[in-house]
């Protein structure tokens, strides 16, 4: 079914590659668009398969397929994308200040992922393989490490509590309060505004993305580390010490 649905996004991308310099024309020329329709045709993928085709893909299938079904780790319990407290963005900013302490800086304090940015709603209980990772995380965004004072912080985790409602985060909570921050502890202790903390986040978080855009005018500890690299890591530590992943249930954000 993942198969068919690729097949059907790639086709859609192709038709509107193949539409899109009709429509210039039809601007340039003077003509004006009166509208666009379309019909569907049903796609039967055992009608006229072209085994040819078939033979000359199926290394390279094979091949991605060997690599993506490869079992990383065994998930205790289901993981789901949720708001405001956000089980499978926990896992992954736990993923990324595990990544950050062991490869980078002891040092990290807290981790965060965007809700917008996991891009599946969940991971069953059971296997987590490859493949899953790339799912979750199809972005080559890479872990950047910022040293930010708690003032600054604060005004970063307000602005994910009034517009995002919450998401992913390691190494802090919070509760969610008229579109605000409060009760914010950096692990046991409540957050110190004069205090400089290392957060651990993307570079696309960094650089602006969602409009926060405080952090572009800090130093930063740009790793050049994926972020899914880290997930696979982390994964295959817990793999290595005989380990289920085990996200804690304790609620991280609240409302």
């Amino acid at each position: 079914m993942t198969n068919f649905r690729n097949l059907l996004f790639y086709m859609r991308r192709f038709l509107l590659s193949a539409l899109f310099p009709l429509l210039l024309t039809a601007c340039s020329t003077g003509s004006s668009l009166s509208g666009i329709t379309y019909k569907g045709y049903p796609v039967n993928p055992t009608r006229s398969v072209d085994t040819a085709l078939l033979q000359l893909v199926r290394p390279y299938r094979d091949s991605v397929g060997k690599t993506m079904d490869e079992v990383l780790v065994q998930n205790q319990q289901q993981l789901l994308k949720e708001l405001p407290d956000s089980p499978l963005g926990n896992f992954l900013a736990d993923a990324y200040l595990w990544a950050a302490r062991t490869m980078f800086d002891g040092k990290a304090d807290v981790a965060f992922m965007n809700h917008g940015g996991v891009r599946v709603n969940r991971f069953a209980a059971g296997p987590v393989t490859r493949g899953m990772v790339f799912e979750v995380m199809p972005f080559d965004n890479q872990l950047v490490i910022v040293p930010v004072q708690g003032a600054v912080l604060q005004q970063y985790i307000d602005r994910l509590a009034a517009e995002g409602g919450g998401g992913g985060v390691a190494g802090l909570s919070y509760r969610i309060q008229d579109k605000k921050a409060v009760d914010i502890r950096i692990g046991d202790k409540p957050l110190n505004p004069a205090v400089i903390y290392n957060m651990v986040n993307s570079d696309y978080a960094v650089d602006g993305g969602g409009g926060f855009r405080a952090f572009k005018e800090l130093k930063q500890n740009r790793t050049g580390y994926l972020q899914r690299d880290a997930i696979i890591a982390y994964c295959l530590w817990h793999q290595r010490e005989g380990r289920k992943i085990t996200t804690a249930t304790n609620t991280r954000i609240s409302k």
